[in-house]
């Protein structure tokens, strides 16, 4: 079975959002040796019908998807989006500002990850990046005034953000780190990269796992209980208990549920063939968290250009961003 193409648009890295039935891709189309001059484009499709909600439009990152607080008048779905200086809330369909808002303490350098939450019946936007001190901090901010949330904070030494996203199930936020050290026997310093758990509602730091430096972490509540998959494996929340081993630490995760079952949508790493010291993503499967013996199925399907990004919908559909644009699979199985 051959993907439905989306949109035919060469994006380098692009990035896949989900929220409710909008799912919006973002990637650099212009690019440039310093990222925050190139050019990036943003689009939306609804995950039902597999249509444009909108043409592209230019939005520079970091964006995020969310649900629209009650009471904003906003559009269900909106895109937020932040800089060193500002927030902004926006239209997805169009890219069109809702809500623009300078931060009280503006920072130096730019994140690397923003998210809109509700807590508390409030809207409050997370943000992640380098804190300009050799470490790394996520902290929050009220999108209508700037200021910053008091006691909703964690910084940690001894890290360069590489790009990472924070993830949120539930009751929980799930933040990228590294653990410094040092190694004797080379001597260099040596980081081992780290996912760290908190509550959302105190900031309580509640665990951690270890990560890898090319991993993707995703987070999702699903069959009724949060999960997280990290480097190929998927763990409970907020015990860290193991849920399933799906493969190597560069396996592509989507969390979902389908029909009331927890879902794990993924491509697995798979070593190259002859010794070549390399690796490469091959093969679509879905893995039935639920069901005894987590059963797995494979997807049939072929798409254009190298998988850069997956994320599965409630609809049974996976979206692919590629090399080559934008593509649906249709998951029978």
């Amino acid at each position: 079975m051959r993907a439905e193409r989306l949109w035919r648009r060469g994006l380098r890295f692009p990035r896949l959002f989900l929220a409710d039935r909008t799912v919006l891709v973002h990637g650099d189309v212009d690019p440039n040796p310093d990222p925050r001059k190139s050019r990036y484009e943003a689009r939306a499709f609804d995950t039902r019908s597999l249509r444009p909600l909108g043409t592209a439009f230019e939005v520079q990152g970091p964006v995020n998807l969310a649900r629209s607080p009650e009471g904003e008048g906003w559009p269900g779905t909106v895109l937020v989006q932040a800089s060193r200086r500002s927030v902004s809330v926006r239209d997805p369909r169009t890219g069109s500002p809702l809500l623009e808002t300078d931060l009280a303490e503006p920072g130096e350098l730019w994140p690397d990850d923003v998210a809109l939450r509700v807590l508390d019946k409030e809207a409050v936007v997370f943000l992640f990046g380098e804190d300009g001190d050799g470490g790394t901090r996520w902290w929050a901010v009220d999108p209508h005034t700037g200021a910053t949330v008091p006691d909703l904070a964690d910084s940690r030494p001894g890290h360069e953000a590489r790009g990472e996203r924070m993830s949120f199930a539930g009751d929980f936020l799930v933040a990228p780190g590294q653990d410094p050290g040092f190694d004797p026997v080379i001597l260099a310093d040596y980081e081992h990269p780290r996912e760290r758990v908190y509550r959302l509602e105190d900031s309580e730091y509640l665990g951690e796992v270890e990560s890898h430096a090319d991993s993707e972490t995703v987070a999702a509540r699903v069959g009724g209980r949060p999960l997280l998959a990290v480097a190929g494996r998927i763990h409970s929340l907020p015990d860290l208990e193991l849920v399933a081993e799906l493969g190597g630490p560069r396996t592509l995760v989507s969390l979902v549920e389908w029909d009331g079952e927890a879902v794990a949508v993924y491509q697995e790493e798979d070593a190259r063939p002859g010794g070549l010291g390399s690796w490469y993503l091959d093969r679509l499967r879905v893995r039935y968290l639920d069901r005894p013996g987590q059963p797995v199925a494979e997807i049939p399907g072929t798409w254009p250009g190298e998988l850069e990004d997956l994320v599965a919908a409630p609809d049974r559909v996976v979206v692919l961003a590629t090399t080559e644009g934008v593509y649906a699979l249709h998951v029978t199985v």
